[in-house]
């Protein structure tokens, strides 16, 4: 026998989640609740799920909930849920500080059940694909650049964007930064819009992220760069190319620093070898909820916990906090 997952918040991300949910395998029913009946019903009409008229009920006929509402809510709902004895699904940002995010986890342990966060983009087929490559990095790039949308404001862009790659961070790497440098501004909201911030980590490591909402076209790009290898990873496309040294590589070189007879002629491809990986289809999201729902069903822990959440959101308050205290502030040492 299945589970029955309800969906609480069917805006646009919300609907999604109603829509996935309905063809998961393992997944008898969907319900679903929002604060605007006239979308709970739609959602439940177009994917065939039911509507709930009180969250209230639809947790207590739930296995499971996914709460997906305003970064605001987070806590008010996902402790309801989890008082009520229920696993929770939380999308990101696990809460909009670092006392909400703290209360989930302490009511997940208490409580004994399964919380996973949404950082979808440990999802993304293009990075599955490279995961196993990447090896002892010494300098990260990443940009996450989007076209403004009121739905996120609730949180500056680095609760709403760059959260995503704060977790990325802590996903490759497995370990708080040393120092934090972060400048921003607010340009279409009282909070900042647009975001830089470099990190440095006791091996050495540097990574360099930056967060965009008022941005024309869309972009989700990771570069990583090792002593062997360099990877740029397409996360809105789907692609990542790997670059590499060629077997050619030292005869390469030797030839371009002895200036021999043709040096001119080299061509990168006598430096450098490629290769390029294209994600294998599946849409994150469906592996993302498909891997809670297991975790309800198996009661194993879920690929991304409360506590790798309560990290994100800790850092993410970090550098908020920089950015509002001093611009003109340098390195902000670990505690």
């Amino acid at each position: 026998m299945g589970i029955t997952v309800g969906v609480i918040g069917t805006g646009r991300l919300g609907r999604e989640h109603v829509r996935v949910l309905s063809g998961i395998s393992g997944v008898d029913s969907v319900g679903c609740y929002d604060r605007v009946p006239e979308r709970a019903r739609a959602a439940a009409r177009d994917f065939g799920a039911r509507d709930f008229v009180a969250a209230e009920s639809l947790i207590s006929e739930s296995d499971a909930v996914c709460v997906v509402v305003p970064t605001t809510e987070h806590e008010r709902y996902a402790s309801a849920a989890l008082e009520a004895g229920r696993d929770v699904f939380v999308e990101k940002p696990l809460a909009d500080s670092v006392g909400a995010a703290e209360n989930i986890v302490a009511h997940a342990r208490a409580k004994g059940r399964v919380v996973q966060v949404g950082h979808v983009e440990r999802f993304n087929g293009a990075l599955e694909k490279v995961r196993d490559r990447i090896d002892s990095p010494t300098f990260i790039e990443i940009h996450r650049l989007a076209p403004f949308s009121v739905r996120g404001t609730d949180v500056s862009v680095v609760g709403d964007l760059m959260i995503h790659d704060l977790d990325l961070l802590f996903f490759l790497l497995g370990r708080e930064p040393a120092e934090v440098w972060a400048k921003g501004a607010g340009v279409l909201t009282d909070g900042p819009d647009i975001v830089n911030v470099r990190l440095e980590y006791v091996d050495g490591c540097v990574a360099n992220v930056t967060a965009s909402r008022v941005s024309v076209e869309p972009l989700r790009k990771v570069r990583i760069f090792s002593q062997s290898r360099y990877l740029s990873i397409d996360l809105l496309r789907g692609t990542a190319t790997e670059y590499r040294k060629a077997k050619t590589f030292d005869k390469g070189i030797s030839q371009l620093r002895a200036h021999a007879d043709g040096y001119d002629k080299l061509q990168l491809r006598d430096f450098v070898e490629s290769e390029t990986f294209l994600s294998d289809g599946e849409e994150p999201l469906r592996k993302e909820l498909a891997a809670f729902c297991r975790s309800v069903s198996t009661r194993e822990p879920p690929p991304v916990t409360a506590e790798d959440g309560l990290k994100a959101v800790r850092l993410a308050s970090r550098i908020v906090d920089i950015i509002r205290s001093d611009p003109h502030r340098g390195p902000v040492s670990r505690k």
